[in-house]
């Protein structure tokens, strides 16, 4: 599935002057050639002219014949040149293209373009035969054509403002250029259809759509039961936790209580354990927490060998009435998804509804489309669930294959701010790369990642990328500032001029000036973003969406004319 990037749609060139000069010389010789000619065709002179502009040059200054025509045109040339060289001095230099190539000199960009990506990519994945350099984030270099690429060993951490292309720019692209099983989420439709037709003859598209918001249909298109997950205390803890973030009240909203959290966590993770064992359903685990009960499924749990969790709900089952009841309530908070029969339906085996199977998808060329809004009955306890058992898996696949997936896999986490709340991310950041595994994780602003994750959990998930994008559209001044530091100064040239009785005198001085200051990075121009790779290299970069390019559109530009025209976007 792997692919080049595309390298249509170049930008204006704005620094590699000297080969224009050089050019423009030579074209300007031989229009005067060709004019000389022409002038000859008017006033013909008896000796032949010369094509060869040096040898023509040094026959007219030893005496040969000048057309009288050619005076004309070579003066009307002059005067064209003139002015294009007079347009070209005094026209306006783009200041982010100006900006772009202070920002790595020597080529500090090399290692991310598109040869060295190739050739990385042909080491660490030697069986995936025809895997292209990676995902493209977006061209750089003298003329704009140069793809700047996510190799195959990193993720990338986004900060896109709202309407800045994102999904065009960015995720149908990667669908494109995943090798193996690729992941979305959002919450909206947009991009769906570029997706189902990017990836509609690659695998199975599964789609995770609870809430309706593509699929017009309250039938169920694929099954996945988290409980399917849960095998022992630490998954169900983890399961625990991540339904427990996704239920988290908002700021303003207040806090939970501590030690009633604790223990409602440790309920809602005994009654998932004790469902999975006894081969029951998210329905189960609903009654028992609704019902504030702790003896049925320390019933359960005591014969299937977990005597420890079995023993934890006995003692909360004796506690003091309030206390059970704090502690069940928490625990009711947590599972308040569960209440929502469409979104459980989506968890329980229905006949004739595939099962969405984790460990199969990971080395499938599969595409895992997952949608929940964040309103009142979200999914995204179920969505970010299901992302933890697919990335769990591929943790688990790469182990197996000698510690790194044969194919990647590739997940574009849209809209993940809203979507997928799980609090692992930064610290699958550290290590995801080097298992193959290869995460694009887009928030809308700063606040959205701090919210989501905490200052701390914030901070780590954006050093620990391997790639950081910043695609405009944000006014947050204190995140803008730290970009405007680490894009660092160059020296400016300043000119000062003074007059006295004694004459006037000129200085230059050198000042130390950003790159990109706070204004410039917030009102950075569409279709441009900032890319910071691993290697230290850094650039502005010109992101095309997939509708622009010749190649993408020609590609799937009719398919998903056709997806978006049909009533239903259920994938076969």
């Amino acid at each position: 599935m792997g692919c080049r990037p595309s390298q249509d749609q170049p930008m204006r060139n704005e620094e590699n002057g000297p080969i224009i000069a050089f050019s423009s010389v030579a074209l300007a010789a031989f229009v005067a050639v060709a004019l000389i000619h022409l002038a000859g065709a008017f006033t013909p002179v008896p000796t032949e002219l010369s094509w060869n502009p040096i040898t023509l040059a040094i026959g007219l200054a030893t005496g040969d014949p000048w057309p009288a025509a050619a005076s004309w045109l070579l003066g009307a040339e002059a005067v064209v040149v003139i002015a294009a060289f007079a347009w070209w001095s005094t026209r306006p230099v783009s200041r982010t293209a100006e900006a772009s190539r202070r920002m790595s000199p020597g080529g500090k960009m090399r290692p991310a373009m598109v040869d060295a990506r190739l050739t990385e990519a042909a080491r660490l994945h030697p069986e995936a035969k025809g895997i292209g350099p990676g995902l493209t984030i977006g061209y750089a270099g003298d003329a704009g054509t140069k793809a700047v690429i996510q190799g195959w060993r990193e993720c990338s951490t986004h900060v896109w403002g709202t309407g800045r292309g994102k999904t065009t720019t960015q995720v149908v692209r990667h669908a494109l250029e995943a090798p193996g099983a690729y992941i979305m989420t959002s919450n909206k439709v947009d991009g769906v259809a570029e997706v189902l037709a990017a990836r509609s003859e690659t695998g199975t598209v599964w789609l995770f759509d609870p809430q309706r918001i593509w699929r017009d249909s309250h039938r169920p298109a694929m099954v996945f039961n988290p409980l399917g997950i849960v095998t022992d205390t630490v998954s169900a803890g983890e399961v625990a936790s991540i339904f427990e973030t996704s239920s988290a009240p908002s700021a303003g909203q207040g806090k939970g209580d501590a030690q009633f959290d604790s223990q409602g966590r440790d309920f809602l993770a005994w009654c998932l354990l004790a469902a999975a064992k006894s081969d029951g359903t998210m329905k189960d685990v609903l009654r028992w927490v609704s019902s504030a009960d702790f003896m049925e499924p320390a019933e359960v749990l005591e014969p299937a060998g977990h005597k420890g969790p079995a023993s934890a709900l006995k003692g909360m089952s004796a506690q003091p009435e309030d206390t059970r009841g704090s502690v069940a309530a928490s625990a009711q908070r947590m599972a308040s998804a569960l209440v929502h029969d469409e979104l459980v339906a989506w968890s329980t085996p229905t006949p004739g509804v595939p099962v969405f199977d984790p460990t199969r998808f990971v080395t499938s060329k599969d595409t895992l489309i997952l949608l929940s809004q964040d309103n009142a009955g979200s999914g995204a306890a179920f969505v970010s669930t299901l992302v933890y058992a697919v990335f769990t898996a591929a943790q688990q696949a790469a182990r197996h294959a000698g510690g790194r997936l044969p194919v990647p896999l590739v997940a574009d986490l849209d809209e993940v701010g809203n979507v997928v709340q799980l609090k692992q991310l930064p610290e699958w950041y550290s290590f995801f790369g080097s298992m193959g595994i290869v995460v694009s994780a887009y928030f809308q602003t700063r606040g959205q990642g701090m919210a989501m994750l905490e200052r701390t959990g914030w901070d780590t998930l954006w050093s620990a990328a391997a790639i950081k994008v910043y695609g405009g559209g944000s006014d947050d001044t204190q995140f803008l500032e730290s970009l405007s530091k680490t894009i660092g100064q160059y020296d400016a040239k300043v000119r000062s001029s003074s007059t006295s009785r004694n004459g006037s005198s000129r200085s230059v001085q050198t000042q130390r000036r950003d790159i990109m200051s706070v204004s410039e990075l917030s009102e950075l121009p569409a279709n441009r973003a900032w890319v910071k790779t691993s290697n230290g290299g850094g650039a502005i970069v010109r992101t095309v969406p997939w509708f622009r390019d010749r190649t993408i559109n020609a590609r799937i530009g009719e398919t998903v004319d056709r997806i978006k025209g049909q009533t239903s976007g259920t994938p076969s």
